[in-house]
């Protein structure tokens, strides 16, 4: 099978987004807004796919434009005004867009090979597979306190 470990990795990346994708279908209003693991859940989403082009950007890039003002995407604070469902729902769409592509430019010999952006950034070296494991393991993390709203106001959750 060529390319085992990047298919393996992108059906990891396609079911954390499929979860946020049945995330942004069954979450009410009334819960959007509401603070879960010390953020709004719409900014728990907001967060990942923010950090996207951080993880994707290469070295001397500069950064897309926010859709928020400065320190909204890094957890720093919280605009005054909750953004509509929709809104975020098209840039969570563009964002996986883009990790999509990036994905296709993959195969199991660049996996390892240094992720020059991120590595700079960080301030460490980031190879391709880190970064995806990254961009999963973050995506699920926020997407964790999304569930436990739903849960704890007494609808099932996604997972």
């Amino acid at each position: 099978m060529s390319d085992c470990l990047v298919k393996s990795l992108a059906g990891n990346v396609q079911f954390a987004f499929s979860l946020v994708d049945k995330f942004l279908q069954v979450c009410p209003d009334e819960i959007w807004a509401k603070k879960f693991g010390g953020w709004p859940v719409w900014q728990q989403l907001y967060h990942p796919f923010a950090s996207v082009d951080f993880f994707l950007r290469p070295q001397e890039a500069p950064p897309e434009p926010s859709l928020f003002e400065e320190g909204v995407a890094e957890l720093k604070k919280t605009p005054a005004k909750t953004p509509d469902k929709g809104l975020l729902s098209d840039f969570i769409a563009k964002a996986q867009a883009r990790v999509s592509l990036y994905l296709a430019t993959l195969n199991d010999e660049t996996l390892t090979k240094l992720n020059e952006g991120p590595s700079a950034r960080m301030g460490r070296e980031m190879t391709h597979a880190a970064v995806i494991a990254l961009i999963v393991g973050h995506t699920m993390y926020h997407l964790g306190a999304c569930d436990a709203a739903l849960r704890e106001s007494g609808m099932p959750g996604v997972f």
